[in-house]
């Protein structure tokens, strides 16, 4: 009797059904690309976003002068091809403006921080009811300033940041997830990048938190590691240059 010998495309499914996977939604920003960069070692990572991140597996491409809502379907057929089933899903996708009800451009500036925030959040939602699996992990990225507080001197930025924790609450109910999945939200305080530095030269950077800190809690989380309940908000402290999440 012949021994079976597998083809390359067998050897290669197999190779891929030992692998978890992640979708991230705005994994080509600074948050976004720490969060590959330590998911990518042990899972497979589908990063949806702008523009490609070179270190995850795969990219799937939105058109920012495009209407969301006519590049789902196209996004849907993209991620089918790659696995129906997903163990995480994480956005970090967001962006930060300032101003007033009174400034003239306060419309322009909600319609940015709503397309950034509140958009890829609720497409994070929706392929979370299509995609993740009976006890995945689905993360929203808030705001602790505008969890905690009122913002009117960015006050788009405190509406949409809001719309995301609300979107979150209502998701953490589980009536369109698996009952066994996980919804939590993170509320960073300043995340230290290169242009928060830019922006706040003078600020104590150390009081602030290494995106990389806070992709290895992800990552932690979606290994079932001191995973969060169900609806959790948690406040990213930072201590002695680690993240240390209080949950509120």
């Amino acid at each position: 009797v012949d021994s079976f010998k597998a083809t390359q495309s067998q050897v290669s499914k197999m190779m891929a059904s030992q692998y978890k996977h992640l979708l991230v939604i705005g994994g080509s920003g600074n948050l976004g690309k720490a969060v590959v960069r330590a998911f990518n070692p042990t899972w497979k990572v589908t990063n949806i976003a702008h523009n490609d991140n070179e270190e995850s597996h795969n990219n799937i491409i939105l058109n920012p002068k495009i209407q969301l809502s006519t590049q789902v379907p196209g996004v849907l057929e993209q991620i089918e091809k790659i696995t129906k089933s997903y163990e995480a899903i994480i956005c970090v996708a967001g962006g930060w403006t300032g101003g007033s009800i009174k400034d003239k451009d306060i419309f322009d500036k909600f319609e940015l921080m709503t397309n950034q925030s509140v958009y890829s959040s609720l497409l994070a939602g929706h392929l979370a009811t299509k995609y993740l699996t009976n006890t995945g992990l689905l993360v929203f990225t808030g705001a602790a300033s505008v969890f905690k507080d009122p913002t009117p001197s960015m006050l788009a930025y405190g509406l949409a940041k809001s719309g995301v924790h609300t979107l979150a609450l209502n998701l953490a109910k589980r009536e369109e997830l698996n009952i066994d999945s996980t919804v939590v939200t993170i509320l960073p305080e300043t995340i230290d990048t290169p242009e928060n530095r830019e922006g706040m030269p003078n600020a104590d950077f150390s009081k602030w938190a290494p995106p990389e800190k806070i992709a290895d809690l992800l990552k932690m989380w979606a290994d079932g590691k001191n995973r969060p309940i169900n609806g959790s908000y948690a406040l990213l402290k930072v201590a002695n240059g680690s993240v240390v999440p209080e949950f509120l």
